[in-house]
């Protein structure tokens, strides 16, 4: 991961695209250049270049490569981060050439998703992510890790800053991280296995990084549920890595656990969604996806982004919500060309509607049941109470008197005690 100390490195930011148009190149680099800020590189150029075909050697073309050259020289640059994966053939000719350390997007985001990731399952989600990404990069990895005298910043990950690192030791390390992780999966899954046995919905927020994920979660947990923990909430990007649920309850009803997941973002690597199988799991499993959309930087091709992963990871089935943030900051409603709900996390406006809208998707289908069941049958009482929602109950001589939200599917086994 990148390491932050006290010098704060000069960089070029560098962009090459052949269908994107300037605008669209900016915003992108723009948004790099908050991504190189959330670990103390502070951004002195930011160039782009357009063109039929990217350079099998440097991806950018030979006028660019010596224009960034000069810069370097002129204003005394560290490094020089590429928005478009690099080619490990591209790695190694780049730095060869401009004699700086040289990365790209995709390293930088494995790089800050390693400094925030907190539990454990996130940080070897990561470190496996690193490993996938270092095994055919080692030795322009290598190259790169020489030049560190001084920058605010290295390629360490975990593990990873010794230059004696080969091939084989990579994937020894991908091996056992592997072996780890599907650990923590088998874990997860009988969790999930428990919840559905429960009956227990569940809710996905996702988005866009920054979108308001996090502030919404605390918001959603003051409201309508434990008041324990809240969760990291900056106006940053990725400030949230780990996977967080929590368990809400709204008007008496059902309750329903609400997980809050890794922001996306565009040119996610490769390695990272791989990598992230287990978080992500959550995700595929959701009963209900609430789609967040950061209502003061509203982007087509953020939302388009958070579609096109949720159909990599193989959630595009699952029903979803749109749900605009950051109301209070706006001074007109957003044109879309999606139903959404246009909320507040700060000053709550449209919260409860936003509960009402879930619980509608959730239970939609849920009846309350009356059941008379005799104290001989209270082990069929125990395991209603456990899986379903028991919204009154009435003892009297011979057993009690209760009255269910259940599923209508699930009636069966229950049909002599209904009243």
């Amino acid at each position: 991961m990148i390491q932050t100390q006290q010098k704060i490195d000069h960089a070029i930011l560098v962009a090459f695209s052949t269908q994107l148009n300037t605008n669209e190149m900016q915003r992108s680099l723009d948004e790099l250049e908050r991504l190189s800020e959330t670990v103390h590189i502070k951004t002195i150029h930011k160039l782009s270049q357009h063109g039929k075909v990217a350079s099998a050697r440097t991806l950018v073309g030979d006028g660019k490569v010596k224009e960034i050259k000069l810069l370097i020289q002129k204003d005394d640059i560290d490094v020089v981060i590429f928005d478009d994966e690099l080619t490990p053939a591209q790695l190694r000719n780049l730095e060869s050439d401009l004699d700086v350390q040289v990365f790209d997007r995709s390293f930088l985001i494995l790089s800050i998703f390693a400094e925030r990731a907190q539990t454990k399952e996130a940080v070897l989600e990561i470190a496996l992510a690193q490993k996938r990404y270092m095994i055919s990069r080692l030795i322009g990895m290598r190259a790169s890790l020489s030049r560190q005298g001084g920058g605010s910043y290295n390629a360490k990950g975990p593990g990873e800053t010794k230059l004696e690192l080969d091939r084989r030791k990579v994937l020894e390390d991908i091996s056992i991280i592997k072996t780890q992780l599907k650990k923590i999966k088998t874990e997860k899954e009988t969790s999930r296995k428990q919840r559905k046995y429960t009956q227990t919905k569940t809710v996905a927020l996702v988005g866009y990084t920054n979108a308001g994920k996090s502030s919404l979660m605390n918001a959603l947990v003051k409201q309508y549920g434990l008041k324990d923990h809240e969760t990291l909430e900056k106006d940053m990007l990725f400030s949230t890595i780990d996977t967080k649920s929590k368990r809400l309850h709204f008007d008496n009803q059902r309750d329903f656990l609400l997980i809050d997941t890794v922001g996306f973002i565009s040119k996610l690597p490769t390695e990272l969604i791989n990598s992230f199988e287990t978080t992500l799991e959550d995700v595929k499993q959701a009963d209900l996806i609430l789609h967040l959309i950061n209502g003061t930087d509203i982007s087509l091709s953020h939302i388009q982004t958070t579609k096109d992963i949720l159909k990599k990871i193989g959630a595009a089935h699952i029903p979803v919500k749109y749900v605009v943030t950051k109301s209070d900051m706006l001074t007109d409603f957003p044109i879309l060309d999606i139903d959404y709900l246009l909320i507040s996390s700060h000053t709550l406006t449209g919260i409860p509607q936003l509960m009402r809208v879930i619980f509608e998707n959730l239970y939609q289908s849920f009846e309350n049941v009356s059941m008379s069941i005799s104290f001989d049958d209270m082990s069929v009482y125990h395991k209603l109470k456990s899986r379903y929602k028991i919204i009154s109950e009435n003892y009297h001589e011979s057993g009690i008197d209760i009255k269910v939200s259940i599923d209508p599917n699930h009636l069966k086994p229950y049909q002599k005690f209904i009243k």
